[in-house]
Parts: structure tokens; C-alpha cells; sequence
């Protein structure tokens, strides 16, 4: 029983922070900017190999 009340005032927390937005979650331009710097790095690294 304590696990299950332990658990429901997690999930909770977890609703009430959610609500409040102080999750900060990625945005559609912040995956456009770590894909380009992904990209950027790999041509760094396969571009290293070929000198």
C-alpha cells in the first residue's frame, strides 16, 4: 500500500510541475538545430578520415 500512495503522489507531482511548464521540453527548432549540428560534426569526423 505505501508503494501505491508513494506512486500516486508522483504521478501527481509530476501533473501539477507539468501544468506549471517548468519542464522545459525541446522545441521544433531546437531538433532542427542539434540535427544541423549533428550533420556538421559527422562531415567533420568522415572529412578527418579522408585527409
Amino acid at each position: 500500500m505505501d508503494t501505491d500512495n508513494e506512486l500516486n503522489s508522483r504521478i501527481e507531482e509530476m501533473l501539477r510541475v507539468e501544468k506549471e511548464n517548468k519542464i522545459h521540453r525541446m522545441t521544433k527548432t531546437d531538433y532542427i538545430i542539434a540535427a544541423i549540428i549533428t550533420a556538421i560534426s559527422l562531415a567533420g569526423i568522415i572529412w578527418g578520415f579522408w585527409l
